[in-house]
């Protein structure tokens, strides 16, 4: 906005200066010309009286003079055309008989421009008659070449085009000052809109700006205000969930546990079993439900983590279960990699997608972390069935499962793991892995800062 209004009063300023300017250089034109050409003849005719009040032996002097105050070649002729005086101190002893001189012999003041075959130029020209006695003894000629005259034009012309480009100038000064005065305000909305979906506290100037503006800001604001309530009441619904949930099913499964080995029936003990093992897929997906909550409701700070130690971690914590299932897993850990990511993401992430390549390996499970460019990436993959190229984007939806999913998933996992990067300003990725399975490879903005880093870091101040 502040360039075009800008440009555009910076042009209007131009149109009306330079409609208003040609005719003005028109005038100053013809009026200095005018101007010129009459304090020509005035010094003529005040040269042609101090002549004839002088005797004839004074005349170089004073022509040298009047030469000096004009600028101008002064020549003086007598009656028989011979020249008597010259400012250029040319030779006396000649004629001088030029059209200009004869008229002036005869009486007349005469001013025009001609060619000047001697000068090689336009010559402008004023001739008078010097009276004594009432009758013309002499004529004088002051001449000036034409080019002193354009050049004195021009640079009236000049300074009056350095007066419109300084209008223009001005006009654009006048017209950055205004659009600041403007954009300024709805820049700042605009960087509060930004921050806004990451820090909910942010909130607009509502005294700043015009009336239309401070509107804006205060609605903004008001937008502000009942998202933050609603997130905050999310926040504090999946917290109370996660509670009330939670305490019951422990309670559950510490019961069904208790049946487990107190029961002599190996009928109920197996029912008992298989209902410990239902109340775990139960408090899992709660976990997953609520995660998905929590990253919904954009709850959680801002981390730097660093992913190799927190892998290493979640790779020892699943290694007896993978021993139970008769699994290997490898890790290829590139250590000290380090990233922004929320509070608590990374490690859930790995957890997912380490669950998920355990349900479907078949001998090996390998989880790697690299620097990749700007981000920081974690890659799981196993040797089981796979997903069509045609589904790998689809698995990432909530409670979409692939076509060898297992029984007893969600389908919430592979969602979760996505949406935690996407809030960190990451995302994640499935393909066909070197082990011939799935792999998932998941990333988030690595440390040392990038541009996405930046943002993020400009979000928690």
């Amino acid at each position: 906005m502040t360039r075009r209004l800008v440009i555009a009063m910076t042009l209007m300023a131009a149109i009306v200066a330079a409609a208003l300017a040609v005719p003005m250089v028109i005038l100053v034109a013809s009026d200095q010309r005018s101007a010129f050409v009459s304090q020509l003849e005035v010094e003529t005719l005040s040269a042609a009286s101090i002549l004839a009040s002088e005797p004839e032996s004074m005349w170089a002097a004073t022509v040298e003079d009047v030469a000096a105050q004009t600028g101008a070649r002064v020549v003086v002729v007598d009656k028989s055309a011979n020249l008597v005086a010259d400012s250029d101190n040319s030779g006396l002893d000649r004629t001088f008989d030029r059209p200009e001189i004869q008229s002036a012999l005869l009486g007349s003041l005469t001013s025009d421009v001609r060619y000047s075959a001697t000068l090689a130029t336009d010559l402008r020209y004023v001739a008078a008659p010097v009276v004594k006695d009432e009758s013309v003894v002499a004529a004088v000629r002051l001449s000036l070449p034409e080019d002193e005259v354009v050049g004195a034009v021009r640079r009236t012309q000049a300074w009056l085009f350095i007066f419109v480009l300084a209008v223009v100038l001005a006009a654009g000064l006048v017209a950055w000052l205004l659009a600041r005065s403007f954009a300024l305000p709805l820049d700042r909305l605009a960087e509060v809109a930004r921050v806004l979906p990451d820090d909910l506290d942010a909130r607009a100037d509502e005294g700043n700006g015009p009336r239309e503006i401070r509107s804006v800001a205060s609605a903004l604001n008001t937008t502000a205000a009942r998202l933050s309530e609603l997130v905050h009441r999310t926040q504090r619904v999946a917290a109370d969930a996660s509670h009330h949930l939670r305490t019951p099913l422990t309670g559950l499964r510490l019961r069904l546990e208790a049946i487990e080995e107190t029961s002599e029936s190996p009928e109920v003990t197996d029912q008992a079993k298989a209902a410990t093992a239902e109340v775990d897929r139960l408090t899992r997906r709660i976990d997953q439900v609520l995660a998905l909550a929590r990253s919904d409701a954009g709850g959680g700070g801002m981390d730097v983590v660093d992913v190799s130690t927190v892998v290493a971690d979640r790779v020892a914590a699943h290694e007896l279960l993978i021993a139970d299932r008769g699994l290997r897993i490898d890790d290829v850990l590139t250590p000290d990699v380090e990233a922004y990511a929320l509070a608590g993401s990374v490690p859930r992430c790995v957890d997912e997608l380490i669950g998920n390549a355990i349900h479907y390996a078949r001998s090996t499970v390998r989880v790697s972390v690299e620097e990749d460019g700007e981000h920081a990436a974690v890659t799981v993959e196993d040797d089981g069935p796979g997903i069509p190229e045609a589904d790998r984007e689809r698995i990432f939806e909530r409670f979409v499962r692939g076509e060898h999913a297992v029984d007893g998933g969600s389908g919430l996992g592979l969602a979760l793991v996505r949406e935690s990067a996407r809030a960190s300003g990451g995302s994640a990725e499935v393909r066909r892995g070197a082990l011939g399975g799935l792999a998932v490879r998941v990333w988030w903005p690595r440390v040392p800062g990038t541009e996405a880093i930046s943002d993020i870091a400009r979000m928690r101040q």
